[in-house]
C-alpha cells in the first residue's frame, strides 16, 4: 500500500527544544504539533497542509536532532529526521539565535549539505529587533539563507516563506482534497500497537515504536489510496484513566486523542489480546460509542496468546461482548502488527462500514417495515395502561450515523426496552449490521406541510405509503430540534 508522494514538501528540522513546533503550528496556523516547555516533545513526523501567498505546500515538523544520543527513541527520531530531509523539496533547519551555535547544528548542516537540498537556517527566539545580530554567529558555517526570526510572535516567518515557497512554487500543484476521503482513528489504551498497525498499513515507519508505553504523543497522521480509496489515518496517544496520567502533557495527549474522534469516520480500537479486554478498553470504547462512531475491534498481539485452538476466538469474542456490551455489534478483527498477520483486512472493512453508515432508506420502505415490526410484536401499553401507544410515521432525518424519527402517541411512556428492539429490528431489516444507529422517538403535536398523519400505522392500507408519504418527502423535519440526550442507549439497561 504505497503512501502518497508528497510534493511542494518543506520539512522543519533541528535540535530539541529550539521552536520547531511554535513555527510549524504558525505557518499552518492551527495548534496541530505539540508544544511544551520539555525538550523531545514532538517524536513522530507530523504533516499539515499550509498555504502562503497563494502558494500550497505540505509542511512536516519532526523530532529534536540527537545524533549521538543511544536511547532507542532518540535514535529513532534521528532517522524520522533523516526521512523528512530526504523527501523534501526544501528544509528550514531552526536554530536558538539565543544559546548560538552549537556542535549538532554543524553536524546537521553537513548532513543537509550531504543531501543536496535547498535549505534555509531560521534563527529562531529573536523577539526583537535589537536580537537579529544573534543570527549572524551562523554565517560561520557559510550558510547563505539566514533569518531571524520569532516563531511564537510570528516576527520575520513572512520573508522567510517567501524565500521557501518561491523555490517549490516550479514544483506541481497539489492535488485537491478528495470530499470521499475516509478518516479513520486509531484509538486505544497505551502500549497496545496502534503505531505498529500504522506502519504495517503505510508500508514503512512513520510512527514510532518502542516498548515504553506513551511513545506517541502527537497525533500522527498519513494520506495514503489503497482498495480503490483515499484513507487518512489518525495514529493517537494512548488514553488512561486520568489519576494514572503522570503529567499534563500525556493529559493533553489524551484530549487530542479523544477531539481526533469527532473527525473521524470510523475508530479502529485496538485491545492488548495477551492482557484481554480491560476496564481501559471499555472506557476508550466508550468515548467512541458516545460519538456514535463506527467501531471497528482489532485484537492486537494475537501472536501472543498461547495454547490457541479452534474455540480460542469463540471464547475471546464472548469475553469482548461481556466487557463492550454496548457495541456487540462492531466487528472484531484477530491480528499480529508484529507478524503482519491479517493487518490487511482493516481497510476493506473500513470501507464497508463507512458505505454502510452513509446508507439512507426511502421513507415508504422504512414505514412499510415499520407497520411489520408493530405487527410482529405489538406496541406496549402506557404507563397508567389505559390504551396501547399508537405508532404514526417514522422517517430517517441523518445519516453517519443513521437517525430515523418515530412519531408516536405516548414517546415518553416507551420503554427503553422496546426502543432497543426496534433499534434491533431496523439494524436487522436494513443491513446495518456493524455500525451505531439512532432512533428518535416524538409526539405528534403540529401538522407540517398542511399534512399530519392521523391513522394507526397498524391501521392503515398499505397501499397509502406509496400515496401520501412519497420517497424522500421530510414533512418539514429539522434534524437540528433533535439532541443526543434523547436518545436511549443499550447500557441503560
Amino acid at each position: 500500500m504505497p503512501v502518497r508522494t508528497y510534493t511542494r514538501l518543506i520539512a522543519i528540522v533541528g535540535r530539541p527544544n529550539v521552536g520547531k513546533s511554535t513555527l510549524f503550528n504558525r505557518i499552518v496556523k492551527q495548534r496541530k504539533s505539540l508544544v511544551h516547555d520539555e525538550p523531545g516533545v514532538t517524536r513522530d513526523r507530523i504533516f499539515a497542509r499550509a498555504e502562503f501567498s497563494g502558494t500550497n505546500f505540505y509542511l512536516c515538523d519532526t523530532g529534536g536532532f540527537e545524533p549521538a544520543s543511544r536511547d532507542n527513541i532518540k535514535r529513532q527520531l534521528v532517522e524520522q529526521a533523516e526521512l523528512a530531509i530526504e523527501e523534501a523539496d526544501v528544509v528550514i533547519f531552526v536554530t536558538d539565535a539565543r544559546e548560538g551555535l552549537h556542535p549538532v547544528d554543524a553536524d546537521l548542516i553537513r548532513r543537509l549539505r550531504r543531501a543536496d537540498k535547498f535549505f534555509v537556517v531560521a534563527a529562531n527566539k529573536c523577539d526583537l529587533p535589537k536580537d537579529d545580530h544573534l543570527a549572524e554567529d551562523f554565517r560561520k558555517l557559510g550558510v547563505e539563507h539566514i533569518f531571524a526570526v520569532s516563531a511564537e510572535h510570528g516576527r520575520g516567518v513572512g520573508e522567510l516563506l517567501e524565500t521557501v515557497t518561491e523555490v517549490i512554487s516550479a514544483k506541481p500543484q497539489l492535488p485537491e482534497e478528495s470530499e470521499e476521503q475516509i478518516k479513520l482513528a486509531i484509538i486505544g489504551r497505551p502500549n497496545v500497537g496502534k503505531s505498529s498497525i500504522l506502519n504495517r498499513i503505510a508500508g514503512e515507519t512513520r510512527s514510532i515504536v518502542d516498548s515504553r508505553p506513551g511513545t506517541t504523543r502527537d497525533v500522527v497522521d498519513i494520506t495514503l489510496r489503497a482498495f480503490g480509496r483515499e484513507f487518512k489515518i489518525l495514529d493517537t496517544a494512548g488514553i488512561r484513566r486520568k489519576s494514572r496520567m503522570s503529567d499534563r502533557l500525556e493529559k493533553y495527549s489524551a484530549l487530542r486523542s479523544v477531539a481526533c474522534l469527532e473527525e473521524c469516520d470510523v475508530a479502529v480500537l485496538v485491545i492488548n489480546a495477551d492482557e484481554g479486554p480491560t476496564e481501559g478498553d471499555a472506557r476508550v470504547a466508550g468515548y467512541a460509542f458516545e460519538m456514535r462512531k463506527p467501531i471497528v475491534v482489532v485484537v492486537n498481539k494475537w501472536d501472543l496468546v498461547e495454547d490457541k485452538n479452534s474455540t480460542t476466538i469463540n471464547r475471546y469474542q464472548e469475553e469482548l461482548h461481556e466487557a463492550l456490551r454496548y457495541i456487540r455489534y462492531a466487528p472484531t478483527l484477530f491480528i499480529s502488527a508484529l507478524e503482519n498477520q491479517r493487518v490487511s483486512k482493516i481497510l476493506p472493512l473500513c470501507i464497508e462500514m463507512f458505505a454502510e453508515s452513509r446508507r439512507r432508506v426511502s421513507t415508504s420502505e422504512l414505514n412499510k417495515t415499520l407497520r411489520g415490526i408493530l405487527e410482529k410484536h405489538t406496541p406496549p401499553l402506557t404507563k397508567n395502561r389505559s390504551r396501547r401507544i399508537k405508532f404514526f410515521y417514522s422517517t430517517q432525518i441523518a445519516s453517519a450515523p443513521p437517525r430515523f424519527l418515530i412519531f408516536c402517541s405516548d414517546p415518553k411512556d416507551v420503554h427503553f426496552s422496546y426502543k432497543r428492539f426496534l433499534e434491533n429490528e431496523f439494524r436487522e431489516s436494513f443491513g446495518f449490521e456493524h455500525i451505531p444507529i439512532s432512533i428518535f422517538l416524538r409526539e405528534r403535536s403540529r401538522k407540517v406541510h398542511g399534512t399530519k398523519p392521523e391513522e394507526d400505522l397498524l391501521d392503515m392500507p398499505k397501499s397509502k405509503f406509496d400515496l401520501d408519504w412519497k420517497d424522500g418527502e421530510d414533512f418539514g423535519i429539522d434534524p437540528s430540534e433533535f439532541n443526543e440526550s434523547e436518545i436511549v442507549y443499550d447500557d441503560e439497561v
